[in-house]
């Protein structure tokens, strides 16, 4: 959806924009490609592999962007002061990089075989076999509740529970072979994409940085700023779509500001786009604009 979010981000071509899912790069350097000489971008990416594919995929654009090392929720602690109450645009894109899901040994994908990781990076926080062996039998069954719904969540957390109490679970083959057993003829790849999902998220704490960053990323705006949102999931799009109600207070002035929604629904994938790339068609754009509340502060 990279002609509807530069349509909808790109409003100044001297302006500071922030992407907080470099990944690749590939939305970086439509937003260079949108603005002037003068147009900068300051990219964050929480993943050192990407950061080192962004730098390889943008060497002829370096000179326009600012890199940084880390998760878009902390852009307040990783963005230059000076530019604070500035940015001109915000893109997050909450969906996984490619070129990670593709490979085995971060152990995003159930279609190939490799460690059970799943973390964005992977020098830091418990990795998901970490995770499956230690959470409770309740908490598990909440967790995959939230990722599907068409298979009993509860089954499946006590199957999981006991499949490890005789085999741990360290590799994705293992979590795939349990959950075959789990689910049985179920066990479709669209419900073993949903379980994978919804265990990367929680290693990742992804609706957690998420919700956090509607409260802290658009007071770094400029007033008429732009926020856009790629969602994926349900879960993603109603925190997303919350900014629509909330009050914000600008951490440097202490005023309050809206966050105004520039289309009433989310704006979805084209069919041709939805064919053309199956990974983009769950995809959701959501944008905001930032402007001055109408409400006593």
């Amino acid at each position: 959806m990279v002609t509807e979010v530069i349509a909808a981000l790109v409003i100044d071509s001297d302006g500071w924009y922030a992407d907080g899912t470099l990944g690749g790069g590939g939305h970086t350097r439509s937003i260079l490609e949108a603005v002037g000489p003068a147009g900068h971008v300051f990219g964050v990416d929480r993943d050192p592999s990407a950061l080192t594919e962004a730098t390889r995929n943008l060497a002829d654009k370096m000179t326009q962007i600012e890199l940084a090392l880390g998760n878009f929720r902390d852009l307040p602690e990783l963005l230059p002061p000076e530019l604070h109450g500035h940015l001109s645009g915000i893109l997050l894109d909450l969906g996984l990089r490619s070129t990670a899901l593709d490979e085995p040994d971060r152990g995003f994908s159930f279609q190939a075989d490799g460690p059970l990781d799943m973390r964005f990076n992977p020098l830091r926080g418990e990795s998901a076999a970490d995770l499956l062996r230690r959470i409770k039998e309740a908490d598990l069954a909440n967790l995959l509740a939230e990722g599907q719904s068409r298979s009993d969540p509860r089954k499946m957390a006590r199957d999981i529970v006991r499949w490890r109490r005789e085999k741990p679970l360290r590799t994705t083959g293992d979590l795939v072979a349990c959950l075959k057993s789990s689910l049985g003829r179920w066990a479709n790849p669209k419900l073993l994409s949903a379980v994978f999902s919804a265990i990367r998220m929680r290693v990742n704490k992804e609706l957690d940085d998420l919700e956090q960053s509607m409260d802290r990323l658009p007071g770094l705006l400029r007033l008429g700023g732009i926020l856009c949102v790629l969602s994926y999931q349900s879960l993603e799009d109603r925190r997303v779509k919350s900014l629509r109600r909330t009050p914000l207070r600008d951490p440097v002035s202490g005023e309050s500001f809206l966050m105004e929604p520039l289309t009433k629904k989310p704006i979805f994938p084209t069919p041709e786009e939805a064919r053309i790339n199956r990974r983009a068609r769950s995809a959701r754009l959501r944008a905001f604009r930032r402007v001055r509340s109408t409400k006593a502060t």
